[in-house]
Protein backbone atom coordinates (compact mmCIF):
# COMPACT_ATOMS: atom_id res chain seq x y z
CA UNK A 1 0.00 0.00 0.00
CA UNK A 2 3.05 2.49 0.77
CA UNK A 3 4.05 1.69 -3.35
CA UNK A 4 0.92 2.30 -4.52
CA UNK A 5 0.25 6.04 -2.22
CA UNK A 6 3.78 6.90 -3.31
CA UNK A 7 2.98 6.12 -6.73
CA UNK A 8 -0.18 8.26 -6.29
CA UNK A 9 1.80 10.84 -4.58
CA UNK A 10 4.14 11.69 -7.14
CA UNK A 11 1.64 11.51 -10.14
CA UNK A 12 -0.58 14.14 -8.02
CA UNK A 13 2.46 16.14 -7.56
CA UNK A 14 3.44 16.40 -11.25
CA UNK A 15 0.29 16.51 -12.43
CA UNK A 16 -0.44 19.54 -10.65
CA UNK A 17 2.59 21.37 -11.77
CA UNK A 18 1.90 19.91 -15.22
CA UNK A 19 -1.64 21.75 -15.11
CA UNK A 20 0.29 25.19 -12.95
CA UNK A 21 2.48 25.59 -16.30
CA UNK A 22 -0.33 25.37 -18.82
CA UNK A 23 -3.30 27.28 -17.28
CA UNK A 24 -1.13 29.37 -15.42
CA UNK A 25 -0.84 30.33 -11.04
CA UNK A 26 -3.85 30.60 -9.20
CA UNK A 27 -6.13 34.17 -8.92
CA UNK A 28 -6.97 34.64 -5.45
CA UNK A 29 -5.57 33.86 -1.88
CA UNK A 30 -7.94 31.27 -0.97
CA UNK A 31 -6.84 29.01 -4.28
CA UNK A 32 -3.26 30.05 -3.64
CA UNK A 33 -3.81 28.41 -0.25
CA UNK A 34 -4.99 25.02 -1.69
CA UNK A 35 -2.44 25.24 -4.64
CA UNK A 36 0.07 25.02 -1.60
CA UNK A 37 -1.74 22.79 -0.12
CA UNK A 38 -1.73 20.18 -3.30
CA UNK A 39 1.60 20.88 -3.98
CA UNK A 40 3.20 20.10 -0.45
CA UNK A 41 1.37 17.51 0.90
CA UNK A 42 2.33 14.59 -1.57
CA UNK A 43 5.59 15.88 -0.71
CA UNK A 44 4.94 15.40 3.32
CA UNK A 45 3.07 12.47 2.60
CA UNK A 46 6.07 10.56 0.29
CA UNK A 47 8.49 12.08 3.23
CA UNK A 48 6.57 10.05 5.99
CA UNK A 49 5.90 7.05 4.03
CA UNK A 50 9.64 6.81 3.07
CA UNK A 51 10.44 7.87 6.69
CA UNK A 52 8.18 4.77 8.96
CA UNK A 53 9.94 1.89 8.37
CA UNK A 54 8.79 -2.04 8.29
CA UNK A 55 8.53 -1.67 12.18
CA UNK A 56 6.43 1.03 12.69
CA UNK A 57 3.36 0.69 14.58
CA UNK A 58 -0.23 2.48 13.83
CA UNK A 59 0.62 5.93 13.54
CA UNK A 60 4.21 5.57 15.11
CA UNK A 61 2.83 4.62 18.44
CA UNK A 62 4.27 1.93 20.08
CA UNK A 63 2.17 -0.74 21.92
CA UNK A 64 3.05 -3.24 24.79
CA UNK A 65 1.52 -5.59 26.52
CA UNK A 66 1.05 -5.22 30.23
CA UNK A 67 2.28 -9.25 31.37
CA UNK A 68 -0.84 -8.73 34.04
CA UNK A 69 -3.36 -6.74 32.57
CA UNK A 70 -2.75 -7.44 28.86
CA UNK A 71 -3.19 -3.58 28.21
CA UNK A 72 -1.49 -1.62 25.74
CA UNK A 73 0.50 1.63 26.58
CA UNK A 74 1.23 4.55 24.49
CA UNK A 75 5.31 5.14 24.75
CA UNK A 76 6.31 8.09 22.29
CA UNK A 77 3.06 10.14 21.75
CA UNK A 78 5.09 13.34 20.56
CA UNK A 79 7.89 12.00 18.81
CA UNK A 80 8.55 14.32 15.17
CA UNK A 81 7.60 11.07 13.37
CA UNK A 82 3.66 10.57 15.03
CA UNK A 83 3.27 14.05 14.37
CA UNK A 84 4.25 14.45 10.92
CA UNK A 85 1.70 11.21 10.27
CA UNK A 86 -1.01 12.89 12.08
CA UNK A 87 -0.20 16.22 10.07
CA UNK A 88 0.08 14.47 6.89
CA UNK A 89 -3.12 12.63 7.17
CA UNK A 90 -5.42 15.83 8.17
CA UNK A 91 -3.51 17.58 5.12
CA UNK A 92 -4.76 14.47 3.29
CA UNK A 93 -8.39 14.56 4.42
CA UNK A 94 -8.51 18.21 4.02
CA UNK A 95 -7.43 17.92 0.64
CA UNK A 96 -9.81 15.04 0.09
CA UNK A 97 -12.82 17.70 0.99
CA UNK A 98 -11.38 20.72 -1.05
CA UNK A 99 -11.51 18.12 -4.05
CA UNK A 100 -14.82 17.21 -3.17
CA UNK A 101 -16.03 20.69 -2.63
CA UNK A 102 -14.42 22.07 -6.45
CA UNK A 103 -16.26 18.98 -7.85
CA UNK A 104 -19.47 20.28 -6.30
CA UNK A 105 -19.10 24.04 -6.37
CA UNK A 106 -17.11 24.52 -9.64
CA UNK A 107 -18.70 23.74 -12.95
CA UNK A 108 -16.77 20.45 -14.61
CA UNK A 109 -14.93 20.81 -17.32
CA UNK A 110 -15.17 17.39 -19.20
CA UNK A 111 -14.44 19.49 -22.73
CA UNK A 112 -10.67 20.08 -21.28
CA UNK A 113 -8.29 17.07 -21.69
CA UNK A 114 -6.93 15.39 -19.24
CA UNK A 115 -9.65 16.29 -16.53
CA UNK A 116 -11.00 13.77 -15.83
CA UNK A 117 -7.83 11.66 -15.44
CA UNK A 118 -6.38 14.75 -12.97
CA UNK A 119 -10.23 14.40 -11.25
CA UNK A 120 -9.73 10.71 -10.53
CA UNK A 121 -5.87 10.88 -9.27
CA UNK A 122 -6.97 13.70 -6.84
CA UNK A 123 -10.15 11.83 -5.00
CA UNK A 124 -7.78 8.64 -5.47
CA UNK A 125 -4.55 9.63 -4.16
CA UNK A 126 -5.65 11.23 -0.32
CA UNK A 127 -7.43 8.24 -0.04
CA UNK A 128 -4.83 5.80 -0.75
CA UNK A 129 -2.59 8.02 1.01
CA UNK A 130 -4.20 8.20 4.86
CA UNK A 131 -4.57 4.29 4.62
CA UNK A 132 -0.79 3.90 3.69
CA UNK A 133 0.12 5.71 6.15
CA UNK A 134 -2.08 4.27 8.75
CA UNK A 135 -1.04 1.11 7.79
CA UNK A 136 2.78 1.52 7.48
CA UNK A 137 3.94 -1.78 8.03
CA UNK A 138 2.00 -2.97 11.26
CA UNK A 139 0.21 -5.93 9.61
CA UNK A 140 2.85 -8.38 11.19
CA UNK A 141 3.98 -6.84 14.34
CA UNK A 142 0.59 -6.05 15.24
CA UNK A 143 -0.96 -10.08 14.27
CA UNK A 144 1.96 -10.92 16.01
CA UNK A 145 1.27 -9.39 19.43
CA UNK A 146 -2.47 -10.60 18.89
CA UNK A 147 -1.35 -14.13 18.40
Amino acid sequence: MKIAAAICNIVWFLFTCLVLVTDGPPQGAFYIVVTLLVLLTPLLTLVVIFRSGAGDCWLGLYMKRKAVEEQRKIDDLSSMGTIMKIVAIICNLALLGFVFWALVSQPPHPAEEGYIPFVLVSVVTPIVSVVGILRGGTSGRLAASHG
